[in-house]
């Protein structure tokens, strides 16, 4: 990083001659708790996948519900459980929700769809370019309706688990099912942590129904819930959620208690360690990286213009 003026300069004038493209990144397997493919993406990349979300994320959190709480600023893992204890207690009924293998199977036109929506003009050919960036993950096959033999390989598909833009997306992405559950079925009573959902209710049949919902809107964007993980559950059940278990909130004396038994580890002490600075935010994120934030801040500042 000693050159690290040098390499922002080298990037503000690909940036701004569009002649930009994210270079390959390097699978690894890692066990934590379960085994995943995630992808190391150079340190180059980092830094305007830092710049395109500063840019844009200001629109897409309009486009997101208050439920959702993975990769936000203010929301993260212990707010979501605290949510989770509060509707335990009120309700007697819990959907738990899953969608099976979902980076790999993130729709690359389904999301290029959203993301038009949300980016601005002169940033669109940026994101299409991460979009498109080479891809090592997980491969996955599915068929859907309407799709003939070679449907599946012929539609891009698949983010890399890793990269702050995948993260983001990824949250975007699922956003209107959860304005199906609040807006459509009137069911605000749930928690999203990225691609999982517990939803709260008195009425068992209202959440199967909510379900069939959900399994229609999934299909339409192309993918598919997991059938075990997917399940209909009693509030007075331990259920296992990310990253370790909810158990019966009668069983425990506070919302304190079920955050320290389902967050330790390593999911634990990176909260810990976000306090002092969120991971959306560049400054906080590259200043104790770079002897000085403001190369990044004038590469920023300068945007995208000629």
């Amino acid at each position: 990083m000693l050159d690290a003026d040098v390499q922002l300069l080298q990037l503000q004038r690909e940036l701004q001659a569009r002649r930009y493209w994210p270079g390959r990144g390097r699978p690894i397997w890692i066990e934590d708790p379960k085994r995943r493919l995630i992808t190391v993406i150079p340190f180059r990349d980092r830094v305007v996948q830092h710049l395109l979300i500063d840019g844009t994320l200001g629109v897409i959190e309009l486009r997101m519900a208050p439920q959702s709480f993975a990769c936000r600023a203010g929301y993260g893992t212990h707010r979501a459980l605290r949510r989770a204890a509060a509707w335990t207690r009120q309700r007697q009924w819990v959907l738990k929700v899953d969608v099976r293998k979902f980076f790999p199977s993130i729709d690359h036109g389904n999301l290029r769809r959203m993301l038009l929506r949300v980016t601005p003009v002169d940033w669109r050919w940026l994101s299409d370019r991460f979009v498109d960036a080479p891809y090592d993950g997980e491969r996955v096959t599915s068929w859907f309706p309407g799709d003939d033999l070679l449907t599946p390989l012929a539609r891009p598909h698949g983010l890399p688990i890793g990269s702050l833009t995948s993260q983001i997306w990824a949250n975007l992405y699922l956003s209107p099912i959860d304005h199906l559950l609040a807006s459509e079925l009137g069911i605000g009573s749930f928690v999203r942590y990225c691609d999982e959902w517990l939803i709260w209710d008195d009425d068992p049949g209202r959440l199967r129904e909510a379900l069939s919902r959900m399994h229609e809107h999934a299909t339409r964007l192309r993918l598919r819930l997991h059938p075990r993980k997917t399940r209909l559950h009693r509030t007075t059940d331990s259920i296992r959620v990310q990253p370790e278990t909810l158990r019966p909130i009668s069983s425990l004396c506070s919302a304190k208690q079920v955050i320290s038994r389902t967050t330790g580890g390593r999911q634990g002490r990176a909260f810990g360690s976000w306090r002092g600075a969120s991971p959306l935010d560049p400054a906080g994120v590259w200043a104790g990286v770079l002897s000085s934030p403001s190369p990044l801040m004038r590469l920023r500042d300068s945007g995208l213009e000629g």
